[in-house]
């Protein structure tokens, strides 16, 4: 999946970070066997660009870091993700398999995912109140019953971020909405305006 255009150097950053990540992603290992969306590219590059969109160059630097750095130590930060959501929808099997495998978190770090989260979450619902048809099709954002909801994506993502990478994301948040900004509906621009683009 590649726009017709000029990338600049943050363009090109989330494409390597994006590489990274689908590389991850193709190697989760799902209780049921591979699934149909690990062969997916093209929407996986959308949904990924689409959220890198909204961060500055520095946040993004910092993350792809955060990437090299599980490299070394030989850890899949989206394995670890979907780790960390089963905290809310396997209890159990969480608590008895996974947790024993995840690095620790600090208090720092879940006040920062916490505060990071209300606060997607408070824009998502802004969003959903202007344009609640756009929205309807999704993902339900907070509960869990039939598959996991937006939030859970996010703060299980943002739990494998960095505290450096964490601070930086929510510098940019502050930015954005201090500008008046939202960057949940940047994001779903970013996507429509990419399935536009396809169907031009």
């Amino acid at each position: 999946m590649a726009e017709n255009r000029e990338y600049n150097s943050k363009d090109e950053l989330i494409n390597q970070i994006i590489s990274e990540e689908y590389r991850m992603f193709s190697e989760v290992q799902n209780i049921g066997g591979r699934a149909s969306c690990q062969d997916d590219y093209d929407t996986f590059y959308i949904m990924r660009c689409a959220q890198h969109s909204i961060f500055a160059e520095n946040t993004l630097k910092s993350y792809l870091q955060d990437i090299e750095d599980a490299q070394k130590a030989e850890r899949n930060l989206i394995t670890e993700k979907y780790s960390w959501m089963m905290e809310e929808t396997d209890p159990i099997w969480f608590k008895e398999k996974l947790s024993p495998h995840l690095p620790r978190l600090s208090p720092r770090k879940m006040r920062l995912v916490e505060s990071m989260t209300v606060t997607f979450m408070n824009c998502y619902e802004d969003v959903k109140k202007q344009y609640p048809n756009m929205l309807a099709w999704g993902r339900d954002p907070y509960d869990n019953q039939g598959g996991a909801s937006i939030r859970l994506y996010f703060s299980g993502e943002l739990k494998t971020w960095s505290e450096g990478t964490l601070l930086l994301a929510c510098q940019d948040i502050i930015s954005h909405l201090e500008k008046h900004e939202n960057p949940v509906r940047m994001i779903y621009e970013k996507i429509m305006d990419f399935y536009s683009r396809v169907l031009m």
